[in-house]
């Protein structure tokens, strides 16, 4: 008897010591903060691999399942992935937890973009805010999984320390290069928050969803934008085709105008597995590189 006593003691002690939370989320950078809060802790499952595009994302039938066994889903919210809203309204009602991450944040700390109150999506450029989107997740996380309250909470603080290093990195960086030069022209506006935390001005072809459609004026106006300005780089971005980005250039180089590609740059997707770019913080300053690189070469 106490040699099976024994036995189920351990069992139970292994189970608490060994179990995982299933967490399903949406985007790998939200992927990459969700592993550096809960590690071992989290069995993880990311929808949208490197290079997928939020905004156009529609959920498989495979993506429903793992939602549905999900012990907490976690999101980016205000709209980026703007075709699963409907399964995220669903969530409650199934007895699903689930967290819209930029949904907590305070209205006014967010860039709105139009006058119907629609808030852009892109958080993660601005690391100030990506520090409170940590805590949001990490206190969400320990409702879901109080045994490992502190475990969560502490990894939250350590990853911080992380995003500030990196922030005052980015900082020095930018404040080298002159403000009239500090003009950034992408395919769509994902880089609003990044502007206005480093001082930048940000122009992107399409608007903050890449589902919007590109008018012919918009364009033209852009392109006009660029001679005007002899804006001397643009840049594609690693979730969208380069098309759009072609045809923009073809626009400005039949006004007898030249401009160059400045690189490619990580807007709604982190880079591929075993780069340095498949995590937040490396494809931050990945990119941040690259815009540094384009604006020292003029």
């Amino acid at each position: 008897m106490k040699k099976y006593l024994f036995i189920i003691v351990i069992l139970t002690v292994s189970i608490l010591i060994f179990s995982e939370i299933n967490i399903v989320c949406t985007t790998s950078i939200l992927g990459d903060m969700i592993k550096n809060i809960g590690k071992e802790k989290v069995q993880l499952s990311i929808l949208m691999g490197p290079g997928i595009d939020p905004h156009l994302y529609k959920a498989s039938a495979r993506d429903t399942k793992k939602i549905a066994k999900a012990d907490l889903v976690i999101y980016g919210g205000l709209h980026l992935e703007g075709k699963m809203t409907e399964i995220f309204d669903k969530l409650e009602k199934l007895g699903i937890n689930s967290l819209g991450v930029g949904d907590k944040l305070h209205e006014e700390d967010l860039i709105t973009v139009d006058d119907m109150g629609t808030h852009d999506p892109h958080i993660w450029f601005s690391p100030t805010l990506w520090e409170e989107c940590v805590l949001i997740t990490a206190k969400k996380m320990s409702e879901v999984d109080p045994e490992n309250k502190d475990f969560y909470l502490n990894n939250a603080e350590e990853y911080i320390l992380k995003i500030r290093e990196m922030d005052n990195e980015i900082e020095s960086k930018i404040s080298s290069i002159p403000l009239e030069k500090r003009v950034l022209i992408t395919a769509h506006d994902a880089f609003n928050y990044f502007g206005r935390e480093y001082g930048i001005e940000v122009k992107g072809l399409q608007g903050i969803s890449t589902a919007s459609e590109i008018a012919v004026s918009d364009l033209i106006d852009l392109a006009g934008f660029i001679i005007e300005n002899k804006i001397p780089a643009i840049f594609i971005e690693n979730s969208i085709p380069q098309r759009n980005i072609d045809a923009l250039i073809a626009s400005i180089e039949a006004n007898d105008y030249s401009v160059k590609l400045g690189g490619e740059l990580y807007a709604d997707s982190l880079g591929d597995e075993n780069t340095p770019e498949e995590t937040y913080i490396g494809a931050f300053l990945h990119n941040v590189n690259t815009i540094y690189n384009a604006f020292s070469q003029e």
